[in-house]
């Protein structure tokens, strides 16, 4: 028993001089495990947004995530398709943050994240070897590939119908991969197994007659369909948690943003002494302009709360909900947040629509919230 403990004693100081221990953001304590790469399937593509005179561009990506091991040193990679035929193989320098033709690097808290255009391969891997290179050491890593289809239909608030483009954003707002609706509004992806941080749909026409639709930590943990409607406004920046103290609840934030509305912007506002610029460009919403869906089943709003995000200066209008959970309330839950209603503006009546997604697993009760 005590040379058992010896040995482990001897393991961890090996490991502590050979790499520093700094919290990983994914709870990985051991380096070797800490050492992530995904591989996005894509074909070249690009879609133009005329209103803001931007051209997006689509293409296949690798992410490589690990823990930087020098001040400068190389992390390779090389893909497998089945039957161990090697696809793609590449270095990247890793010397702190850095911007490439090809690649670019980020570097938090002692960790990196590598993102790399690539080109389509004619499959999705089943691995992807990482190998950091340091002088005179290397940690290398194969990683099997699990993969996920995305699927359903884009549409209008009428139904109709939508040819639109879905981006895919893992950890920010960077795109790694994409996919279009064909003419019926139908798309279908194959995304690696993780959890994103949201997709965003838009069917070309945002902030001429639309702006778009947003899913908000989207969990890749099975084949899923999510349907999208693409309105008027924004579900922006969803976010739901339980209700740990025991009313039976859910809790949902958002805050919505519109194309069509009476507010007028430059108004000035206070809020602990501080002045901010108020930014208001979001619907009066009430219980009856809102529906709530959990796991595909309606859900009861109790209350419907307006708040105010704040930034460094500015402050927007969002909202809190308070919903009845779904029972029995287990595992993975998909919520859908819709709001549909009209105004009259200048004699005419518009549209102030929108939807999304938000998702996360409950622990045995139904209670904290385990992503």
């Amino acid at each position: 028993m005590k040379k058992a403990a010896y040995l482990i004693v001897i393991f961890l100081l090996v490991s502590a001089n050979n790499y520093s221990q700094v919290y990983f953001p994914f709870n990985y304590e051991e380096k070797k495990s800490a050492i992530l790469a995904y591989w996005y399937n894509c074909k070249a593509d690009t879609a133009i947004e005329a209103a803001v005179k931007d051209t997006i561009c689509f293409h296949s990506s690798l992410q490589v995530y690990g823990p930087v091991v020098a001040d400068s040193f190389y992390v390779s990679a090389e893909v497998y398709l089945p039957a161990d035929i090697k696809a793609y193989s590449d270095s990247f320098l890793v010397k702190g943050s850095m911007r490439n033709k090809n690649y670019r690097v980020d570097v938090i808290n002692n960790y990196f994240l590598i993102s790399a255009t690539v080109n389509e391969l004619e499959a999705n891997p089943e691995n992807i070897r990482i190998t950091l290179r340091d002088v005179g050491k290397q940690l290398s890593k194969l990683i099997p590939c699990t993969y996920h289809k995305l699927s359903g239909r884009i549409t209008d608030f009428n139904g109709h119908p939508l040819r639109s483009f879905l981006l895919v954003k893992p950890d920010g707002f960077d795109n790694v991969s994409f996919v279009w609706s064909d003419p019926e509004g139908y798309y279908e992806i194959s995304l690696p197994e993780r959890t994103y941080n949201s997709f965003y749909v838009n069917d070309g026409n945002y902030r001429l007659n639309t702006l778009e639709a947003w899913a908000w930590h989207i969990i890749a943990d099975k084949d899923q369909t999510l349907d999208f409607k693409i309105g008027t406004g924004e579900v922006y920046n969803l976010n739901v948690w339980p209700n740990n103290g025991g009313a039976g609840t859910f809790f949902i934030s958002f805050r919505p943003m519109v194309l069509f509305h009476n507010n007028k912007d430059g108004a000035k506002t206070t809020f602990n002494e501080k002045e901010y610029n108020l930014t208001d460009i979001s619907p009066e919403l009430g219980i009856d302009d809102i529906i709530v869906r959990i796991n595909d089943k309606p859900a009861e709003i109790l209350t419907v709360q307006k708040i105010f995000e704040t930034g460094i200066n500015w402050v927007m209008p969002s909202y809190i909900i308070q919903v009845r959970r779904i029972m029995p309330c287990f595992g993975k839950q998909s919520v859908m947040v819709e709001y549909n209603k009209t105004i009259l503006k200048e004699s005419k009546i518009l549209p102030q629509t929108s939807m999304g997604y938000y998702q996360f697993y409950v622990n045995f009760y139904g209670l904290s919230d385990f992503n």
